[in-house]
């Protein structure tokens, strides 16, 4: 795909999107290192027009997704394509633009609903309800999946959400924190869970030692530069969450519901940080920086790998394992703050149909997101653990019993739910 550059003469015209396309606006992208073929059609089998080399800044009017992230730019005879992953588009503001369509391409519209179907299948569901099925997007498939899986979600996790006023939450989330660029690569992604995972479970003794051997929070192994999304609306802040501070990351502050406002009418931040990991790569892995207000969908850095010290004290890229790392946390509890000392399971804080859609992609990865045997808790669920306290005594080592499942400070979710009720109200009711 990136061949050698040839010089090539061609006449630039003004064009206009291809029907199918989504057209953007304004748009201007840098071809990345090795540069870039250019075709005639949305197809790495379509003819080659020639080469664009790296550095170019090139027009871009269009893009279409497929087995790339096509752009479609100005050329001669009126147009040409070229693949998105060889510019910098889904790691620029322009991605803004396609954050939103990115759950209605074709690719994450087949996954989407090949979930919906299981959850119709197991309710009994006959052939023509799966028919129409088919049929759905925006918001009517947005419905039946919020429908669908609330159904599945454990009582307790739902109840949470009615302690939004008292703790100090956000309004349920609405966007995953990273896209597959092009889309079509949601089919592979893998997907890891909170607290005792598969691979915290096996890779303890290097990476979990300080948090129980336990995983603090998800990972979602996507490329390095993978769009990672602003999940609401709030304030980039400075939070220290990573093992290293070398390890570059982000942290999201979102505001409370719309509800909340201050005397003066401003937003009010909430009780929540959301911290995205292992930004190591390219330099443009941060969009953002510490005082930025952002909105939901938005999007603020890319994907990256993370960092690790050889004995000499040198930091080195752990280029084998690009991945975000995703931690949320409470800020207090009413009387104490809690930094980053205790970890609450992320998928307590989005909705239904996005939990559910995680817990397909951890369903559909190569290794299961919890160890499936052999371990005193077995197969475990997402809401095993609701969170817990970071230290130095391994999960692993302790000896369940019937009065105590996990050790002091591990709070399975039924323990969250009560640990939660037990904050000092974080705000008064809304204005």
């Amino acid at each position: 795909m990136r061949a050698a550059a040839v010089p090539v003469r061609r006449v630039v015209t003004a064009v206009s999107a291809p029907a199918g396309a989504i057209p953007l606006r304004d748009v201007t992208v840098t071809v990345r290192p090795g540069g870039t073929t250019v075709y005639a059609a949305p197809d790495s089998r379509a003819g080659r027009l020639g080469d664009l080399t790296a550095g170019t800044q090139q027009a871009a009017h269009a893009v279409q997704f497929g087995e790339y992230s096509w752009l479609f730019i100005p050329w001669e005879n009126g147009g040409a394509w070229i693949p998105g992953e060889d510019t910098d588009f889904a790691r620029s503001a322009a991605y803004n633009q396609v954050v939103d369509a990115w759950y209605e391409t074709e690719a994450v519209l087949a996954f989407r609903r090949a979930l919906a179907a299981d959850l119709l299948r197991v309710r009994g569901a006959d052939a023509a309800q799966l028919a129409r099925l088919s049929t759905l997007s925006g918001e009517a498939l947005r419905q039946l999946e919020d429908t669908l899986a609330r159904q599945t979600i454990p009582p307790a996790a739902r109840q949470v959400h009615d302690l939004a006023g008292q703790v100090g939450l956000p309004a349920p989330f609405e966007y995953l924190p990273v896209h597959t660029a092009p889309p079509a690569g949601i089919a592979a992604l893998e997907f890891q869970g909170f607290g005792p995972s598969t691979i915290a479970y096996e890779q303890w003794p290097l990476f979990y030692q300080n948090t129980r051997g336990m995983n603090p929070g998800l990972d979602f192994f996507v490329p390095e530069g993978s769009p990672l999304i602003a999940v609401a609306d709030g304030v980039i802040v400075d939070f220290r969450f990573l093992a290293d501070d070398a390890d570059r990351s982000l942290a999201l502050r979102p505001y409370l519901p719309e509800t909340y406002r201050a005397a003066d009418g401003s937003r009010l931040l909430s009780n929540v940080i959301v911290a995205y990991g292992h930004l190591t790569g390219d330099p443009t892995a941060e969009l953002v920086h510490v005082g930025d207000e952002v909105r939901a969908g938005q999007i603020i850095g890319t994907s990256g790998w993370p960092i690790y010290r050889r004995d000499d004290g040198t930091v080195a890229i752990q280029g084998n394992n690009a991945h975000l790392h995703l931690e949320v946390h409470l800020v207090t509890d009413g009387e104490h703050s809690f930094g980053s000392s205790q970890p609450f399971n992320p998928l307590l804080f989005w909705t239904p149909r996005l939990v559910a859609l995680q817990a397909r992609l951890a369903v559909h990865s190569a290794a299961p997101p919890y160890p499936t045997g052999g371990q005193p808790w077995g197969r475990l669920g997402f809401f095993t653990i609701g969170c817990f306290r970071t230290g130095t005594d391994i999960v692993w080592e302790y000896e369940p019993t019937a009065e105590a499942q996990w050790p002091d400070g591990v709070y399975d979710l039924e323990a969250t739910l009560a640990y939660l009720r037990t904050f000092k109200p974080y705000l008064a009711e809304p204005s």
